[in-house]
């Protein structure tokens, strides 16, 4: 009889919580509220990036940081000559984007662990383009990204990687179009 090591399976199920982590990761699909016209599209100058919560919205300021961080370098990794690195020679196509978090919910890693569906993280924003030198909003568009897995990879997945999956969206936002 072959007796078997109750460990062995153990590099498997961290090789299949590594594959799945890519979910909390991935880009989900921006709403247009107002889109990006294709002339603005196509000669789209980033300045400045920032972001800022909605009334009501609790999020620490060092969280928020970390936020806006991760979408600048989702966006200068996907969009290299897009993001410019000064705003001193503005121009008139400059753009700046302002992310309104509306919903910020961290969850609870030991509910997300226990069962699927308890203990839900929620990043939820509006991705603001305004005009750098009028100030006016040219576009809008709400993000959206949640987690709700259970199980090892629900307890072991957190705030921060679903950042970046709501990063990649906001980059998602700047392919543009053929």
């Amino acid at each position: 009889m072959i007796r078997m090591n109750r460990f062995a399976a153990l590099p498997a199920w961290l090789l299949l919580a590594l594959f799945l982590s890519a979910c909390a990761e991935d880009a989900s699909t921006p709403v247009p509220v107002a889109a990006l016209q294709p002339a603005q599209e196509s000669s789209l100058k980033i300045t400045d990036i920032s972001a800022e919560t909605a009334p009501g919205v609790v999020i620490a300021s060092f969280d928020l940081e970390r936020l806006v961080a991760r979408v600048k370098a989702e966006v200068s990794a996907s969009h290299p000559e897009i993001l410019t690195a000064s705003a001193a020679s503005a121009t008139p196509s400059d753009t700046k984007i302002k992310i309104v978090i509306t919903q910020y919910d961290e969850g609870s890693r030991f509910a997300r662990a226990m069962l699927i569906g308890l203990g839900q993280i929620h990043l939820d924003g509006d991705v603001v383009f305004i005009d750098a030198s009028g100030g006016n909003e040219i576009a809008r568009y709400k993000g959206s990204k949640d987690f709700a897995f259970g199980g090892l990879y629900g307890g072991i997945t957190g705030m921060e990687d679903v950042e970046k999956g709501f990063a990649k969206s906001v980059a998602e936002i700047l392919i543009k179009k053929q």
